[in-house]
């Protein structure tokens, strides 16, 4: 019984962050909207076949593949009520969307969480202890740890939320990771 109770106030203590239904959705549509242009110059018959393979066939795959993968995405992970976040009290789980499983961060691994803009787009850096570090790279294939490299040389930390198309605000989800982050140190000192 108490292991039934101990269940269901962690269900209670945990946090679901969903990807923003409508943020994507206006995002997919920006994107078949830059294709439909795409398709209007590969129907232009004054203009030269660079531009046609150019500005409209590379407009139409690109645009048009991101705008159809977002929706379909959203649209999965909206009716599979599959979180992007999940924020425990010990803990982070990240879903990897190539993969369909999460990725967790133990709190007690991470030094400090830090808001910030990598262009226009609002992170939430992860900066892990040393040991976790050295750990992480360690067991990293070779093409991971020159993307932690490249992660490093950006935002100055080898992961990052990116928090703009979720649920919640960006600000709201890193006040809320620190707040869990405080009461983990607190309780391992």
């Amino acid at each position: 019984m108490s292991h039934e109770t101990d269940r269901q106030e962690s269900k209670r203590s945990e946090k679901s962050i969903y990807q923003s239904l409508w943020k994507n959705i206006l995002l997919a549509i920006l994107c078949l909207t830059f294709a439909a242009v795409g398709c209007l110059i590969i129907r232009d018959d004054d203009c030269s076949l660079i531009t046609k393979v150019l500005g409209g066939w590379l407009n139409v795959v690109c645009f048009g593949g991101s705008g159809l993968f977002i929706i379909i995405v959203t649209l999965y992970n909206r009716i599979r009520h599959i979180p992007l976040l999940i924020i425990h009290e010990d803990k982070l789980e990240l879903y990897v969307r190539c993969k369909g499983t999460y990725h967790t961060v133990h709190f007690a691994d991470v030094e400090r969480f830090r808001l910030t803009k990598v262009h226009s787009a609002q992170m939430i850096a992860i900066d892990y202890k040393k040991v976790p570090l050295m750990k992480k790279f360690e067991k990293s294939s070779y093409f991971m740890q020159k993307i932690m490299g490249f992660n490093i040389h950006v935002n100055g930390a080898i992961e990052s939320i990116p928090v703009d198309f979720l649920s919640m605000k960006g600000k709201e989800i890193y006040d809320l990771l620190n707040e869990y982050l405080r009461k983990t140190h607190s309780t391992l000192s």
